[in-house]
């Protein structure tokens, strides 16, 4: 009970949280044509029973945000001025199904194909009721009096919401106009009803399974869960902007977006009050086309919605609830969501709910004395009857047709037998139920079976706990989550071998993941073993499947967590943390050995290099040396003299290359100073070689 509790406040919080900015956005469009839109605008252009009246009408209608029980006083008021009986049936269809508030929250949860396609299906079945009025008005005298009044015991001001928006044409009157309808009139009249939505929604989504419409009741698509919605929302009623987070709520339960908007329209235009009263006001005829208008388009725009875009809207309702928000937008969702429960406050404050609650007790009552006058006699009016034969071939006819898909393969049973198998994709006619009956089996589409966990629309991996558990080779519990993947190679052996083929798959993996994980210890299962369990976990599972001959090949398996026991998963993250420390420091290690050794083998190698470059070059230069002086040793031995003397004027040469030199030379015939050239062998000066005398030019003193 407190699970409950606590899961129903957490999506009624989540609601308010995610739709309150557009809820808002919605009160001042809504606002904006209060104040914008007077009454003689719309009564003018609605006067005449044409096709050009019941399009405007429709127009007209759609955005007002108008309740069904709300919209019968404004109707009344355009009736007063002029407005025809077929623009009134179009205005009566179009204005409680779509208003600017209920596209707003709808773009909201359920994105921009469904905030589309919800005001244009009201349109378009507001026109057919028109047209439909226009064209078959019925016989004489089934028209109530040319006078309509406002309904009884309803007091929301809607007569308001169709009347000029002030007498004062000033920008200032208007913006308190919008501001107060939109805030303040419109806000009163549907609250009641917005606070039930969302109370429901929250409800809802704690008491269903996630898959309770497309695992449980096995509605995942066709007529018969859209019928659903038909029984459900023609004798309630919640106003289009309440139905919004309650469709939200559904869809998520597995129900079809196709019959959501069957929910979305049939349930805001209809309830039991209101059907009472239009029969009142337009005749019994015109309620027949009324309400056959909004079934019929609803039905065939669920049918055609579920056919082109039922992914693209579920796609955008997940991605939508498990996307996380921008700190901006966090802080104006939640302000929004903050101001609006304070406008509900003053609500409250202001009505204390009164016409919302009389409006529940109203139809309560009316569909309790709908069920206690019922006879048998009733039943079998011809009405009746034609309408419950028509509902019976309509549920009959496509019993009889089999539609297979590309990517997929038809199979027909005859009485229980197969009669045809692996048929292509296209259209396959055989006998109605219960003598045959057509399977479409997806053999494309890769299947997911998660094992140990349960996935929800947000994304969040919540654990089960008697698939998740296992015990390790040294008897710890640890918390395993796989997924496996698998497709179909067999369509007649899966759909007619097999019963509830995914909880049999996550049977057959938890029992290999059981032989997988008694042979390792939870150390290695944390750290170097992991991708070793997940290659075993893979063979033997294939094995497994193959020997039981299932018509299924599995694609992949991927263990996605591996975690301790919620109670000890912080002393169990510790442990493996360390474990992981370990390991990266023995890597760490080994890398910085292996650094060292390159780095000495390096300084090795290019100290070894380097001796050897010296060497050879000290006797490349020894050699060369060597060559030189041997040469210079045989010029020696065959002119020694003239060797020796030319040696002696090289190194003379190199001597006094740097040094100062002074010349004093008294010049004439008889110089002081002689500067001898030559010597003897034994130093002292040879007399036999002639003296050079200074040249005159060089003056005694003078350095040269």
């Amino acid at each position: 009970m407190v699970d409950f509790l606590t899961a129903a406040v957490t999506e009624t919080a989540r609601v308010l949280y995610e739709g309150s900015f557009y809820i808002l956005i919605g009160f001042f469009v809504a606002g904006l044509l209060h104040a914008f839109m007077p009454t003689q605008v719309i009564a003018r252009h609605l006067g005449q029973d044409n096709p050009r009246s019941v399009i405007l009408a429709a127009l007209f209608g759609a955005p007002i945000p108008l309740c069904s029980c709300g919209v019968l006083p404004a109707a009344a008021a355009l009736r007063k001025k002029g407005a025809s009986r077929s623009s009134l049936m179009s205005f009566l269809v179009s204005t409680p199904e779509t208003g600017v508030d209920s596209i707003a929250i709808t773009y909201g949860l359920l994105g921009p194909i469904m905030a589309v396609v919800r005001p244009i299906v009201a349109i378009v079945t507001a026109i057919a009721a028109g047209m439909a009025s226009i064209f078959w008005p019925g016989e004489e005298g089934e028209d109530p009096p040319d006078t309509l009044e406002a309904p009884p015991n309803h007091d929301h001001s809607a007569e308001d919401a169709c009347d000029d928006a002030t007498q004062d044409p000033s920008w200032r009157a208007r913006a308190d106009s919008v501001l107060r309808y939109g805030f303040s009139t419109l806000l009163d009249e549907i609250a009641f009803w917005l606070i039930v939505g969302v109370v429901l929604t929250g409800v809802l989504s704690a008491l269903l399974p996630d898959d309770f419409f497309s695992g449980v009741l096995g509605w995942d698509g066709g007529i018969l869960p859209m019928l659903a919605m038909v029984v459900a929302g023609v004798p309630l009623y919640l106003c289009a902007s309440a139905s919004t987070p309650v469709a939200a709520a559904l869809i998520a339960k597995g129900l079809s977006p196709g019959a959501a908007l069957v929910f979305l329209l049939v349930g805001p235009a209809t309830n039991a009050a209101t059907i009472a009263v239009v029969g009142q006001l337009l005749g019994p005829w015109r309620l027949r086309i009324y309400l056959t208008s909004i079934i019929g388009v609803s039905l065939a725009a669920g049918l055609l919605l579920d056919a082109f875009a039922a992914d693209s809207i579920r796609v955008a309702y997940l991605s939508g609830t498990a996307s996380a928000d921008s700190g901006v937008w966090v802080l104006i969702k939640l302000t929004s969501a903050l101001a609006f429960v304070a406008l509900l406050v003053l609500s409250f404050h202001r009505t204390r709910f009164r016409d919302g609650r009389k409006d529940l007790g109203d139809q309560l009552r009316r569909v309790g004395h709908t069920l206690r006058n019922l006879r048998a006699k009733d039943l079998l009016r011809p009405p009746v009857l034609g309408a419950a034969i028509a509902l019976l071939v309509l549920l009959w006819l496509p019993t009889a047709v089999l539609i297979v898909e590309p990517g997929q393969r038809g199979i027909v049973l005859r009485f229980g037998r197969a009669v045809a198998t692996e048929l292509e994709p296209g259209f396959h006619l055989h006998l109605p139920a219960p003598l045959s009956r057509g399977i479409a089996v997806d053999t494309d589409r890769i299947r997911q079976v998660p094992v140990g966990f349960r996935e929800t629309p947000r994304g969040e991996r919540l654990s089960v706990a008697d698939q998740a558990f296992y015990l390790t080779a040294d008897e710890n519990i640890v918390d395993i989550r796989s997924v496996v993947n698998y497709r179909v190679v067999d369509a007649a052996r899966f759909a007619l071998g097999v019963e509830r083929s995914d909880a049999l798959i996550a049977s057959l993996a938890r029992r290999e993941l059981v032989a997988a994980t008694r042979r390792r210890s939870i150390e290695t299962l944390y750290t170097r073993d992991r991708r070793s369990t997940e290659a075993d976990y893979r063979s033997a599972l294939q094995a497994r499947v193959t020997e039981l001959d299932l018509g299924i090949e599995v694609v992949d398996v991927r263990i996605l967590d591996v975690h301790a026991p919620a109670t000890v998963h912080d002393a169990f993250r510790d442990v493996a943390s360390a474990l992981e420390d370990r390991e990266r420091a023995i890597h760490q290690a080994g890398g910085d050995a292996a650094v060292s050794r390159a780095q000495a083998v390096g300084e090795s190698a290019s100290i070894t290099n380097g001796a050897r470059a010296l060497a050879l070059r000290s006797r490349v230069l020894a050699e060369s040396n060597t060559a030189a002086f041997a040469r210079l040793a045989a010029v020696h031995r065959q002119h020694p003299h003239l060797t020796e003397r030319r040696l002696h004027f090289e190194t003379l040469d190199r001597s006094l290359a740097k040094p100062r030199k002074y010349i004093n030379a008294a010049g004439g015939a008889h110089p002081e100073i002689d500067l001898w050239i030559g010597a003897s062998r034994s130093g002292e000066l040879d007399s036999t070689q002639p003296r050079t005398p200074v040249p005159p030019l060089l003056q005694p003193g003078r350095e040269e």
